[in-house]
């Protein structure tokens, strides 16, 4: 007799119980709440339940999120609004309950106006979102356009960049992350667009350094 550990496809894992491969917390099938990508590489497609990218492995091309193991639960009507919120939080009620339909969840069922349930909710998640702070962490000031990234520790420099991107019709996208942010973006960056060239012109670091 075959046991789950002998499938040749691997071990049958029950709903709900995806993690992270690297460290084993529980995981979800939810791109990242922040991504310091955003605009030049696509986000994960999963995360970790906090809103973090799931933790870096090592690769041929450099560090990059780790893919998830196990088998996801289905979310609840509220947790997918929260989560959907959470990705695209400039998304109206109408939005929210078009991807409900999209995604096969019965709007019928919720006690009171689809509408103005989701509009609670919504209104909930935004009262209680916590307020995310640089303060503690030395801003990084990421400029990318065209095939180039160039990072600064200066605002004004950044803007500098990004102006002179802009000239020569590069469409820059500008991020200020946290260094950990930064260092894990970097990775993400060699390992998924290598031909990208990335400029550190912060003093503190040496020239070419990595």
């Amino acid at each position: 007799m075959t046991t789950p550990d002998d499938h040749p496809h691997g071990p049958v894992h029950a709903p709900g119980s995806l993690r992270c491969l690297e460290c084993g917390e529980p995981a979800r099938t939810v791109p990242p709440r922040d991504w310091p990508l955003d605009g030049f590489a696509s986000r994960p497609v999963a995360s970790h339940h906090d809103g973090t990218p799931l933790c870096p492995v090592p690769g041929p091309n450099g560090s990059r999120p780790a893919d998830p193991i196990g088998v996801p639960a289905r979310l609840t009507m509220w947790q997918a609004v929260r989560q959907s919120w959470l990705i695209h939080p400039g998304w109206t009620v109408a939005d929210h309950l078009g991807w409900l339909d999209d995604e096969g969840y019965d709007t019928g069922t919720l006690a009171g106006d689809p509408a103005e349930v989701v509009g609670r909710w919504l209104a909930e998640h935004r009262r209680a979102a916590p307020v995310a702070s640089l303060a503690d962490d030395p801003r990084v000031y990421v400029v990318a356009g065209g095939d180039m990234v160039a990072v600064f520790d200066s605002a004004d420099e950044a803007d500098m960049m990004a102006v002179t991107m802009t000239a020569a019709h590069l469409e820059p996208v500008s991020r200020c992350l946290t260094e950990a942010q930064w260092e894990q973006a970097h990775a993400v960056l060699r390992a998924q667009l290598p031909h990208v060239t990335v400029t550190d012109a912060r003093p503190t670091r040496a020239a070419g350094a990595p």
